[in-house]
């Protein structure tokens, strides 16, 4: 099988590349890299018919590079994924979508992000298929400037200060970003950890 990865941040990929190396190193996938939409979601604050043309001609790329699958990995751009799949016959899927499916076995869930757009994609996901859940939502958009800026200790203690502030109120925590997926194993909580990058490469192995 062969997926490309649809990025809008470079600090997606390191995660995502170590996840395939550990859970499905025989899967083949591709980068395609758009660091501008970001930005321009930083300044709009919503997904906008600007950024979904752009995510068109992405996954246009990535048909070009005759892909079985298409995986976004950043969570704050998940609902133009709906609008996609209605252009593309490749199956798109959005970043989150394993790790989301399996919080849904739980009733009370804690959100913790670094980019202040993602709750608000993760949270209509989650309430589209189980409208009763509790979301708790942690949401630090400095932390994702620490990274950036190589500030790796600050945005992991950020991470994890977000984490002890809502453990016990919920039932699993979901680290929202694959750029926080090596904090996982700094957290010490009697609660199961999800996170995105993980979650998504053993469903593309489920699938291959």
């Amino acid at each position: 099988m062969k997926v490309a990865l649809i990025s809008a941040t470079k600090n997606t990929i390191e995660p995502i590349e170590k996840a395939f190396e550990i859970y499905a190193p025989d899967i083949e996938y591709i980068h395609i890299l758009d660091s501008d939409l970001l930005k321009m979601m930083e300044k709009s604050g919503f997904l906008t018919d600007e950024m979904v043309d752009r995510f068109r001609d992405l996954c246009m790329l990535a048909v070009k590079s005759k892909v079985d699958v298409i995986q976004l990995t950043c969570s704050a751009f998940n609902d133009a994924v709906d609008v996609l799949r209605t252009i593309f016959h490749v199956p798109i899927l959005r970043s989150d979508q394993a790790m989301l499916d399996k919080a849904l076995k739980y009733n009370k869930i804690g959100l913790v992000s670094t980019v202040k757009e993602t709750p608000i994609a993760l949270c209509n996901y989650l309430k589209r298929r189980k409208p009763n859940i509790e979301i708790f939502s942690k949401v630090d958009d400095r932390a994702f400037q620490l990274l950036s800026q190589g500030k790796l200790e600050e945005h992991d203690y950020r991470v994890l200060s977000m984490v002890e502030g809502i453990q016990e109120k919920v039932d699993v925590i979901v680290l929202s970003q694959y750029s926080m997926e090596h904090v996982a194993n700094q957290i010490v909580s009697r609660l199961p950890i999800l996170t995105a990058a993980k979650e998504t490469v053993l469903h593309l192995k489920s699938l291959s």
